[in-house]
């Protein structure tokens, strides 16, 4: 529980600023160092004040650009049955449906098993909307379909649970989906997560993540809460604004060992933050599940987990949050302190 170092420096940039008549400015600025990947952030709570010149032109524009989307959607009731593909005739159903949640082949995959899920019929949800149940159907859907592929293919084992809300966070379609994939290989996140996981087993003979919701839980600051077996945190070191991270307690290392009850306390959890991120005034998001293979227990030393990030809100013209730092250098800019982003999101535990 010790073993975690949270390495942070801080810098001073201090400028003859114009808002303040030319009197001198100090920008502190807080490089972090994950304390697994060794990736770097850059924080300056600041920039959140900064003018940005593509702005909003109001609600009225949104829900246009919402009922606009809704006549030509795919993925509402009247058209889904002939405007989305189904799975080939070795499945046991053209589309696999669970509850309100139906889950079909990608239209133009990026991968040999790449489908997508929808929640519901409804063309449009804010994240308030997005009941435990709802996500519940929507991720036993997933599950079923990595069951069935691996139990068909023993060498597709590793398995990626992805959501993109709204076009902010680079969703080609409004209605809510998520992206799910099953490869033959892990991802290099995965891959990296995982070794790393496993060097700080051998060099300190502790789990990396059991360790980490224990030394968080103790200090507090970047706490947000429990929801049953799954830990709830503000990242140390965020590689993206108001970055949440989700750990599995159960020593649980890949998607398909989920039971009923991890699968429940999972999407309580993130029905929740999602609540959180609606109330502090997010309106777009990315989150991805980080799952170990299927065909072995690495549970020793690597848990199940996912991301959250923030991204801009859904407007007409907006300013993107990744810019050459982000996409070159691999150092995120944040805005927000997780310290900060946790007392606003622990009030929903």
């Amino acid at each position: 529980m010790g073993k975690i170092a949270f390495e942070k420096t801080v810098r001073e940039a201090r400028l003859l600023s114009p808002l303040l008549g030319f009197k001198q400015a100090v920008h502190p600025i807080e490089f972090r160092k994950d304390p697994l990947t060794d990736r770097w952030c850059r924080i300056n709570i600041e920039r959140a004040k900064r003018v940005k010149q593509a702005k909003a032109r109001g609600t009225a524009d949104l829900t246009e650009i919402v009922e606009e989307s809704r006549r030509k959607c795919f993925f509402c009731p009247e058209n889904l049955e002939r405007t989305t593909p189904k799975f080939p005739s070795y499945f046991p159903a053209g589309r696999m449906k669970v509850g309100s949640a139906c889950l079909f082949p990608n239209l133009f995959p990026f991968g040999e098993f790449h489908a997508v899920g929808i929640f519901s019929g409804e063309h449009y949800l804010s994240l308030d909307q997005f009941s435990p149940k709802l996500i519940e159907d929507c991720f036993r859907v997933c599950l079923d379909y990595f069951k069935f592929i691996y139990n068909k293919r023993p060498d597709i084992k590793y398995c990626m649970i992805n959501w993109n809300y709204l076009p902010p966070a680079a969703a080609s379609i409004i209605h809510p989906h998520v992206q799910i994939l099953a490869d033959h290989k892990p991802t290099l996140q995965v891959k990296k997560l995982i070794e790393r996981s496993r060097e700080y087993h051998d060099r300190t003979g502790g789990n990396y993540w059991s360790d980490l919701v224990a030394v968080e839980r103790e200090n507090g600051v970047r706490w947000i809460g429990e929801t049953g077996s799954v830990a709830w945190l503000a990242s140390f070191a965020p590689q993206g604004n108001r970055e949440v991270l989700a750990v599995s307690s159960r020593k649980v290392s890949t998607a398909i060992r989920m039971d009923e009850s991890d699968l429940k306390d999972f999407c309580d959890g993130l029905s929740k933050i999602l609540g959180g991120y609606h109330e502090i005034g997010v309106g777009s998001f990315n989150m991805s599940v980080f799952s170990g293979p299927n065909d072995q227990d690495l549970s020793e030393y690597y848990l199940l987990n996912a991301k959250l990030i923030s991204r801009p809100n859904f407007e007409p013209l907006y300013t993107g949050d990744d810019g050459f730092m982000e996409k070159f250098h691999y150092e995120p800019v944040i805005e927000i302190m997780p310290e900060d982003l946790a007392g606003k999101l622990r009030e929903h535990f």
